[in-house]
């Protein structure tokens, strides 16, 4: 079992929950105009961030396998907008994606094509912001 693929998970369970009851508990015109503080200004966006940088980058010097990479990249990479992402956290999720693209290099030839083919459905490349252009180069040239 991947340890560090549940640990992940739980960061990502426990941000969601937040970014879900800043979502609930948003007030008519928060952060509207730039005025007032919306869901998307709490520093938990920041926290969860930092927590997930920190985590893979532990993950990166145990130095794991490529199956175990696979399936940490498998998870990062799945599309948030799949799940109902609170609005507040989808871009956030997004952004973090870039998180994972020292950990490519650890991919075998295949688990890095599979992975390519997924990335490449999930998020054509019409749609793509430039942290998904890098890692979908990146998964192509790990994947010869």
């Amino acid at each position: 079992m991947n340890l560090y693929l549940e640990r992940i998970r739980k960061l990502y369970e426990g941000y969601l929950k937040t970014a879900e009851e800043l979502e609930k508990n948003r007030k008519i015109g928060d952060g509207l105009f730039g005025l007032g503080h919306g869901p998307e200004d709490d520093p938990c966006h920041e926290r969860f961030e930092k927590a997930l940088e920190s985590l893979l980058m532990a993950f990166d010097q145990q130095e794991p396998s490529s199956d175990e990479v696979r399936e940490v990249l498998e998870f990062l990479y799945a599309d948030p907008g799949a799940a109902g992402t609170p609005q507040s956290a989808y871009w956030v999720l997004i952004a973090v994606q870039g998180f994972g693209l020292p950990l490519i290099k650890r991919l075998d030839r295949e688990d890095a094509r599979m992975l390519r083919e997924a990335y490449d459905t999930c998020y054509p490349a019409w749609k793509r912001l430039p942290v998904q252009k890098r890692i979908i180069k990146d998964l192509r040239w790990q994947s010869g």
